[in-house]
C-alpha cells in the first residue's frame, strides 16, 4: 500500500549532449519531462533566463516519413491481411534487439523502404484508377440495362432536321396521358414503351422536327426524364456486352497489379520495425519542444521516483558528463505523478485500482487494502470447485504457454488467484459442477441453509468497512489529525458496533450504552466545523442519520449469496436438463453437448458477474471510507515501440 516517493530533477547540459541526455532518458524510461517553455510564458523572470526550445524543421521530416511508411503498411495491411491466432493480442511478439542493433539496422531499413513505399504509390494510383474506370462502366451499365431490347443504334437516336427520336424515363402514373397529350400535340409522332416496372416506363419517341416546340410545351406537364446515349456506338446490347468485357479486363489489371505489389510484402515486418525506429526519434524531437535553452546551454525539468535517481545520476555521470542534475523534494501544495509501489503478488491489482482512478499524491494506494478481499468475494460469488479449477487452469495455462505482455501477465496472475479462491469456496460452500460431481462441502451447503450464508456475507461486509474506517483513522492519526480520527472514525464504528450488538441477547445489556455513548459523541463532534453552538448541535444530530448509508452498504454484501447461488442454481438445473436427454445413444450425445455447453455458458456469464460485482463492493462500499482519486499516473519518458523491444547493449 505505496504510491512512490518522488523528487522533482532539473538537469542542465551543453547544448552538443541534448541529444545524448534525450537519448538516455528515452532507454532508461524513470524521468517524466515537464514542459518547460508553459513555464516560461507563465513566468517573466523565467522567461528573460531562458528561450523556447524546439526542432521543427527536423520533426516535420521525421513526421513525413512516419506517413509514408503509415502508407505503405496500411497498404499491405488492407490488400493481403495476416491472420492472426485468437491470443496473439495478447502475445508480446515483439523482435528483440539490442539498441546497438536498432540504430543499426535502421540505416539498412531507410535505405530499403524508400524503394518499396514509392512502388506501393504506384501501385495504389494505379488502382486508384482502376476503380475510377470501374464506378464509371458499373454506373453506364445500370444506365443502359433497361435499354437492352433497343435494336436500333444508339447514336441514331438524335435530331435531325426533319425527324426527332428521344428516349426517356415517365411515372407510370403519367403514361396514357403523356401518350394522349403527344398524340394531340403531333399526330404523326409514335410512342414505344421498350420496358417497364411498378414506378417507371422506358420510353422512345419519335415526332416530326416541325412538332418540337408544341411538344416541348406539352412536356413541361409531365415528369419525362431524357436519355441521351448519343455518345455511344452501337445498340444497348452491344455496349453491354462491351462494358461486361472492360469490367473483366479491369478485374485482370486490378489482379496483375496485386499480384505485382504482393512482391513487397517481404519487406513488411521491416517496415513494422523501421516505423518503430521514427517514432522514437518523433517522440525525442517532440520532447524538445518541453525544454528551455540558454545559447549553449538546455534545460529540463521533471519528476524521477527517488528509488531510480542515484541510477540515472549514475548514468549521466558516465554518458553524459557535462549534465548537472539539482533535485528537491515536492514543495508543500505542490502535485506530482503518482507511481504505485506494491509487491510482486499484489501488483497485478493495480490494474483494478486505476480503473477506479489513480491515488492523489499524498493520498492512499488502497491496492494491498483490496487485494485479498477481491480474491475472496470472487471466489465466494462463483463458488463452484469445479468451475475454479476450470478457471485456475485456463490462467495457468495462458501464463505458461503463451508470451504474455506486461498488461495481460498481470490479468491472468488475477485470473489464477481468483480459481484457486473459487475452488476453496466452493469445495467450502458449493459444489463441483453443479453436483455433477457427488462430493460434500466440507463446512456447509449453501443452498440448504441460505441465511447462514447471509449472515456470513453481512459479516464478511461489516469487517471490510471496519477496515475501510480503521486505514482512514489511521491516516488521519498519522496526520496528526486526532479529532478526525475519533469522531469520523471511531465514533462510528463504535456506533455501528452498539447497534449490531443489540441482536444479540448476551449483549443486550451493553450495546444500548456502548450506542448511546457513540451516538452523543456523533452528536458533539459531527457539527464541529458549523459556527454557533445551536448550528454545532444540530448538525450533530442530522449526521446520526448517515447511519442509514452504512446499513445500505452493509447490506449491498447480500450479492456474494445471491450470486453465490445463482451459480450453483444454474449449473444444477444444466445437469438436470441434460440428463433428461439420456437414455439412448443420441441422448447420450445430446447431454454431453448440453453439459458442455450448459456449464461453459454459466461459467462465462458468472465470471463476468463475479468480476463486476467484486469490483463494485470494493469501488462503492469500501474505497468511500479512505480512497480519494484524483491523481495523475506517472509517464516517464520511455521507448515506447509496438514491434521492435530493445534491450540494453
Amino acid at each position: 500500500m505505496a504510491i512512490a516517493k518522488m523528487k522533482k530533477v532539473y538537469l542542465i547540459g551543453h547544448q552538443e549532449q541534448k541529444d545524448c541526455t534525450l537519448g538516455l532518458l528515452q532507454r532508461m524510461g524513470v524521468m517524466e519531462v515537464n514542459d518547460l517553455q508553459g513555464k516560461a510564458a507563465a513566468e517573466p523572470a523565467w522567461n528573460e533566463l531562458v528561450e523556447n526550445d524546439g526542432e521543427q524543421e527536423s520533426l516535420q521530416e521525421v513526421e513525413s516519413y512516419l506517413m509514408e511508411l503509415r502508407f505503405a503498411l496500411d497498404f499491405l495491411n488492407r490488400h493481403y491481411p495476416v491472420k492472426k491466432g485468437m491470443f496473439s493480442s495478447l502475445e508480446d511478439n515483439r523482435k528483440l534487439l539490442t539498441l546497438h542493433d536498432f540504430n543499426d539496422q535502421a540505416v539498412v531499413w531507410a535505405q530499403e523502404i524508400g524503394a518499396v513505399s514509392g512502388e506501393l504509390r504506384r501501385a495504389d494510383e494505379k488502382l486508384m484508377s482502376l476503380r475510377n474506370e470501374e464506378t464509371r462502366l458499373q454506373n453506364l451499365r445500370t444506365l443502359l440495362q433497361p435499354w437492352g431490347k433497343l435494336d436500333a443504334p444508339l447514336q441514331e437516336i438524335r435530331t435531325t432536321p426533319y425527324v426527332c427520336l428521344e428516349l426517356g424515363i415517365l411515372s407510370q402514373d403519367e403514361l396514357e396521358k403523356f401518350r394522349a397529350a403527344l398524340t394531340d400535340a403531333a399526330a404523326e409522332s409514335f410512342l414505344v414503351e421498350l420496358n417497364g416496372d411498378r414506378d417507371q416506363s422506358y420510353l422512345l419517341i419519335g415526332y416530326a422536327a416541325s412538332s418540337k416546340e408544341a411538344l416541348q410545351e406539352a412536356f413541361r406537364q409531365f415528369s419525362f426524364n431524357r436519355q441521351d446515349f448519343s455518345s455511344l456506338q452501337g445498340t444497348p446490347e452491344k455496349n453491354l456486352d462491351r462494358i461486361e468485357a472492360e469490367l473483366q479486363q479491369a478485374a485482370l489489371q486490378r489482379e496483375a497489379v496485386l499480384e505485382e505489389a504482393k512482391k513487397q510484402l517481404e519487406f513488411h515486418e521491416r517496415l513494422n520495425y523501421y516505423a518503430d525506429y521514427l517514432a522514437v526519434e518523433r517522440d525525442k524531437k517532440q520532447l524538445v519542444n518541453n525544454l528551455a535553452r540558454t545559447e549553449n546551454a538546455f534545460v529540463m525539468e521533471g519528476w524521477v521516483r527517488e528509488k531510480d535517481l542515484p541510477m540515472l545520476e549514475q548514468k549521466l555521470a558516465v554518458d553524459c558528463n557535462t549534465v548537472v542534475t539539482f533535485t528537491r523534494e515536492p514543495e508543500e501544495r505542490e502535485t506530482f505523478p503518482v507511481a504505485l509501489e506494491n509487491n510482486p503478488a499484489v501488483a497485478p491489482y493495480e490494474f483494478i485500482t486505476t480503473l477506479y482512478g489513480t491515488p492523489k499524491p499524498r493520498g492512499i494506494d488502497p491496492t494491498f487494502a483490496l487485494t485479498p478481499f477481491f480474491v475472496i468475494f470472487f471466489g465466494i460469488m462463483m463458488s463452484d470447485a469445479g468451475y475454479g479449477i476450470v478457471i485456475a487452469a485456463l490462467g495457468g495455462l495462458m501464463l505458461w504457454r503463451l508470451n504474455l505482455g506486461f498488461g495481460a501477465r498481470r490479468v491472468f496472475k488475477i485470473v489464477v488467484a481468483c480459481g484457486i479462491s473459487t475452488v476453496i469456496f466452493g469445495a467450502l460452500i458449493g459444489g463441483w459442477f453443479g453436483g455433477l460431481i457427488p462430493l460434500e462441502p466440507l463446512f456447509f451447503d449453501a443452498m440448504v441453509d441460505p441465511m447462514r450464508m447471509l449472515i456470513y456475507s453481512l459479516g464478511i461486509g461489516i469487517f471490510q468497512i471496519f477496515v475501510g474506517m480503521g486505514i482512514m483513522f489511521y491516516r488521519n492519526v498519522q496526520e496528526g489529525k486526532w479529532m478526525d480520527a475519533i469522531s469520523d472514525q471511531l465514533f462510528w464504528a463504535l456506533f455501528i458496533i452498539g447497534l449490531i450488538l443489540l441482536a444479540f441477547p448476551k449483549t443486550a445489556n451493553m450495546a444500548p450504552i456502548l450506542a448511546y455513548g457513540a451516538a452523543a459523541g456523533l452528536v458533539l463532534t459531527q457539527g464541529r466545523t458549523q459556527k454557533g453552538i445551536v448550528k454545532k448541535f444540530v448538525s450533530g444530530l442530522f449526521s446520526l442519520y448517515n447511519v442509514t448509508g452504512y446499513l445500505g452498504d452493509i447490506l449491498s454484501y447480500s450479492r456474494l449469496l445471491a450470486l453465490g447461488l445463482a451459480t450453483s442454481v444454474i449449473a444444477m438445473s444444466v445437469n438436470m436438463l441434460s440428463f433428461m436427454l439420456g437414455g439412448t445413444v443420441i441422448g447420450a450425445i445430446l447431454m454431453v453437448i448440453m453439459l458442455i455447453g450448459g456449464h461453459t455458458f454459466n461459467l462465462v456469464i458468472n465470471i463476468l458477474g463475479a468480476y463486476v460485482h467484486s469490483s463494485r463492493l470494493q469501488y462503492l462500499e469500501y474505497f468511500n471510507r479512505f480512497f480519494e482519486s484524483g491523481g495523475r499516473p506517472f509517464k516517464p519518458f520511455k521507448l515506447n515501440t509496438n514491434h521492435v523491444n530493445v534491450t540494453p547493449d
